[in-house]
């Protein structure tokens, strides 16, 4: 196998686990999504020995197209990831609206605990 026969099957696995953290991160198993980057956290320093190894020109010719579509794979994910995060801060800031709420109707009608001790002179 030459090194670009080698650096293709590494970005095709590049390629899948990316794919497969996507639905991950859309199902919200985050458990996975750790274990699909850390995969390809695993594959990275050979991709880049590879890739060093290669001619820059051929490289550009054989790859280019392909990195670029791993860049928009792993864009996707990303806005994917922001988006997820956007909407937990927003669900946080309601929830955290409800609770002050919730204490303050409390406050309303639960009178206020009397207290054991009084002042004797």
């Amino acid at each position: 196998m030459t090194q670009a026969d080698e650096l293709s099957a590494l970005y095709e696995q590049w390629r899948s686990l990316t794919e497969d953290e996507g639905a991950a991160i859309e199902a919200s198993t985050w458990a996975s999504v750790e274990q699909f980057q850390a995969a390809k956290a695993r594959l990275q320093p050979r991709i880049v020995e590879l890739s060093q190894r290669l001619d820059a020109g051929t490289h550009d010719r054989q790859f280019r197209k392909v990195v670029e579509e791993l860049m928009q794979q792993e864009r996707r994910n990303s806005v994917l990831l922001q988006r997820l995060r956007q909407t937990a801060d927003e669900q946080m800031r309601e929830l955290d609206k409800t609770g002050r709420h919730l204490r303050q109707l409390h406050k309303s009608y639960v009178p206020p605990a009397r207290t054991h001790w009084q002042s004797y002179s």
